[in-house]
């Protein structure tokens, strides 16, 4: 686990505001604004990398076929 010492300004700034934070259902909600601004930014890059080119049908399609799974070698 990281130190203290070892996180951004951001991460210091979240949990600074955190310390405002004492009921399970505001740590819930918060949870729910947080997943949602993420969504929001992962969509605006998805809309980026199909605008220039990078994302296409082709290569949508070509991942339904692609075996993406980490292979493990079983311990004897």
């Amino acid at each position: 686990m990281e130190t203290l010492q070892n996180i951004t300004t951001a991460q210091y700034e979240i949990i600074n505001l955190l310390s405002c934070i004492n009921k399970d259902e505001d740590v819930s909600e918060l949870k729910s604004v947080i997943v949602q601004f993420l969504n929001s930014r992962l969509q605006k890059e998805i809309d980026h990398l199909w605008d220039n080119g990078t994302l296409t049908d082709a290569r949508v399609k070509a991942w339904q076929n692609e075996h993406m799974r980490t292979p493990y070698k079983h311990a004897r």
